[in-house]
């Protein structure tokens, strides 16, 4: 069944890489959503997202505050410990002050491993930031060449973009399946073939996602009518255990716009004409963090998810300690109070299982049930 394929690999996705890197395989680790994976794939290497771990932080507490937020702290605490050793590299882009740190740190601690540097530009918009942006992604392919001892041909920059594209087909078609009513994919099952991806080479998390989509349809649809529909929205979801918590609570998540799920793989890379353009303005246009783009977009974003769910209510699970989430939400609670939409702030260390949250979601679901707009 392919459901207890993505748990087996979720049970120990390091080792799986570890496995792939003995089997000659080079793995470079991207570190946010920023790296153009098709330039990796299309150089003979794997791309890799690293998500950190839910374990403690004990190594890099002595180089990065804890406010510098649980995520950025957990990978470098992985590389220290020597958990990341296998990958050929990593790949950092300047996505917010504590992921850019990581590439100094990297260079520091981690010497033996090569660290590449995307230096996008802070703001993506603008004339003059979209050359800015252009230029890092360029230097970063130059870079990549050189690592890889050959040029980046078309052809194959090409093909890559028709496996990366399919990906992206596939997770939206297990987003429709999770947001069908009655759902006929559960939400475990689907953050598990989301973060699957992240630890696979894209043609076999293709392969699986095709046999999810194919059994999934052909299954009676479940009735979950009793649960309420929410959504979910933040930057990162990697604790597996909050959904199962969420369906005690007597609700399900239907649809999502979390930073590891839909804002990820919703936008397709142009598959005519020049293909190195085409990953870059991609990746410039896409849907983004909030510190990256004008909010607009993201809003827009976010109000189709939900529609296209029915969800009554929303859930924003946001990384302490990050201030640009953070400044959002009243924004975003305000315009969905307006549309009589009731929504929740979760403070997330990327575990999000405990007494506490399981109080606030429960009286969360029992104000939704009642009809009440928080």
């Amino acid at each position: 069944m392919v459901q207890a394929e993505f748990v087996r690999i979720l049970a120990n996705p390091l080792e799986l890489s570890r496995r792939r890197s003995a089997e000659g395989h080079q793995l470079i680790g991207c570190l946010d959503s920023y790296v153009p994976e098709e330039f990796i794939h299309a150089a003979g290497m794997i791309p890799l997202r690293v998500l950190g771990s839910t374990e403690n932080v004990v190594l890099a507490d002595s180089h990065l505050p804890i406010f510098a937020g649980k995520l950025a702290r957990s990978i470098l605490e992985q590389a220290l410990r020597g958990d990341l050793a296998h990958l050929a590299g990593v790949a950092i882009s300047n996505s917010s002050d504590a992921v850019r740190m990581l590439y100094d740190l990297w260079g520091r601690h981690i010497p033996q491993q090569r660290a590449f540097l995307i230096d996008v530009p802070a703001i993506l918009e603008g004339e003059t930031n979209h050359r800015v942006f252009r230029q890092a992604m360029l230097e970063f392919k130059r870079e990549l060449e050189e690592f890889a001892g050959r040029p980046l041909e078309p052809a194959a920059l090409r093909r890559s973009i028709a496996v990366f594209n399919r990906n992206r087909r596939l997770l939206k078609d297990i987003a429709s399946l999770l947001s069908a009513p009655p759902p006929r994919l559960s939400a475990e099952s689907y953050l598990d073939a989301l973060l699957s991806g992240f630890a696979l080479p894209k043609e076999r998390h293709n392969e699986l996602l095709a046999q999810l989509i194919e059994s999934s349809r052909r299954e009676t649809a479940e009735k979950r009518e009793e649960l309420v529909r929410l959504h979910l929205s933040g930057p990162i979801l990697v604790d597996r255990s909050f959904l199962p918590l969420l369906r005690g609570c007597g609700a399900t998540m239907v649809s999502e716009d979390l930073g590891t799920g839909s804002r990820y793989f919703w936008d397709e890379v142009d598959e005519a004409g020049d293909p190195v353009e085409a990953v870059i303005e991609r990746y410039w246009s896409k849907i983004s963090e909030s510190y990256k783009t004008p909010m607009e977009r993201r809003w827009r974003h976010l109000l189709t998810q939900i529609e296209r769910s029915r969800a009554s209510g929303v859930i924003f699970v946001i990384e302490k300690y990050s201030d640009e989430d953070q400044y959002d939400y009243p924004i975003w609670r305000d315009r969905l109070r307006s549309r009589g939409v009731p929504s929740l702030l979760l403070d997330s260390e990327l575990v999000l299982e405990s007494e506490q949250v399981r109080t606030r979601v429960q009286t969360f679901v029992d104000i939704v049930k009642g009809g009440f707009v928080s």
